[in-house]
């Protein structure tokens, strides 16, 4: 599906022929010519990456729900075995109660009374008679009450490992379905001609470039406008506080630092480091070095902190990034704020962990990680 796409796309005239080869064209023409392509080619190859990072946060998903049920299992097995040797102790203490009844001979009330040689013996006999019965009866009750929590235990563990193994059977579809993108986005790449490749390469820098600018005039002007707003409100003897979410805490800097230091190391879906990672791995274990812990995923980490307002974004602040910008369900990236607008991330397949602007079009939002 993703190939045929890619042929929509014009993929055609991608591929060098040796009648294009030879065409004579000029400079500025094949420059104009070469760019298009690669605007064609980025797009796909965009909309490729968006993809796989929808599955990845899936999959992380999924990963992140499995670890938590064993955890839960071994609790469980762990209270199981507890319960076994609560009943094993009660159920001994039962046996020895029979086996006394057994070569002694049950005691009876009557019999006791009838030897008894006084009113006050009468009464003691009769009371010890009750603490033997209400013993004997405690021990049975304390039994079946082990035998039913061992049962409940028993179907909760039967509905953990049922779990686990959907789970299980989840991540394997997932796993390959991940394979099967990346495996059409590298035959996508293999058709495209080295040239075309290089203008890629070119406009991505270019295209960059001009977020870098078109975000510092969008930052420059929200400024602006906030001191406006806040010499307006002074004016009027009013306070304005402008929304802000509380100052970055000292985890921010070194969580920054972490991050910053991991740049080079590839993207891996799936991984949380230390050799490799992918977005949402990368922030979680950069918070972690800092003591802070971060749910596994983008989607989850958007929920980890108060919202920030762009033009109030500090160093550590998590930038997110959607395919609906009006919808956080939709989320399948995120980037750790450094300043200046820029963020420190783990890209997609084929990348490296690396700096790069946060003024894309499907930027959704920031947080500001607690703990």
């Amino acid at each position: 599906m993703v190939l045929l796409l890619a042929a929509g796309l014009g993929l055609g005239g991608l591929v060098a022929s040796p009648a294009e080869a030879a065409r004579r064209e000029t400079p500025r023409h094949k420059i104009h010519r070469l760019r298009a392509q690669a605007a064609r080619v980025q797009r796909t190859i965009d909309r490729m990456n968006d993809r796989i990072e929808g599955l990845v946060e899936d999959y992380d998903a999924n990963q992140e729900a499995l670890a938590k049920t064993r955890v839960e299992q071994a609790r469980t097995e762990r209270r199981q075995a507890e319960a076994q040797q609560r009943l094993a102790g009660a159920q001994q203490q039962l046996g020895q109660r029979l086996r006394a009844v057994y070569i002694q001979g049950p005691t009876t009330a009557l019999g006791q009374l009838l030897g008894a040689t006084s009113i006050q013996e009468a009464l003691t006999t009769a009371k010890y008679q009750q603490n033997v019965v209400g013993n004997d009866r405690a021990v049975i009750d304390r039994v079946e009450q082990v035998k039913r929590q061992l049962a409940a235990l028993a179907e909760q563990l039967t509905a953990q490992r049922a779990r686990q193994e959907r789970l299980q059977q989840r991540l394997r579809r997932q796993k390959l379905q991940i394979q099967s993108h990346l495996a059409a986005q590298r035959a996508f790449l293999r058709r495209v001609n080295k040239a075309v490749k290089r203008a890629v390469l070119e406009e991505r820098r270019r295209q960059e470039e001009l977020r870098r600018r078109a975000l510092a005039r969008r930052l420059a002007a929200e400024r602006a406008a906030r001191r406006r707003a806040a010499a307006m409100a002074a004016r009027h003897g009013h306070s304005w506080q402008g929304g802000t979410a509380g100052s970055p805490t000292a985890a921010a800097g070194r969580a920054v630092a972490f991050a910053l230091a991991q740049r080079g190391k590839p993207y891996v879906w799936g991984a949380s480091g230390p050799r490799a990672y992918d977005c949402s791995g990368l922030t979680m274990r950069a918070y972690r070095r800092a003591g802070v812990y971060l749910p596994r995923t983008s989607r989850a980490q958007w929920y980890a902190g108060p919202h920030v307002a762009m033009v109030s974004l500090a160093p550590g602040d998590l930038v997110f990034f959607a395919h609906n910008t009006g919808s956080p369900a939709t989320i399948h990236h995120v980037g750790m704020y450094i300043g200046a607008g820029l963020m420190v991330e783990a890209p997609y397949t084929g990348a490296s962990v690396r700096v790069s602007s946060i003024g894309r079009r499907d930027y959704i939002g920031a947080v500001r990680p607690t703990g």
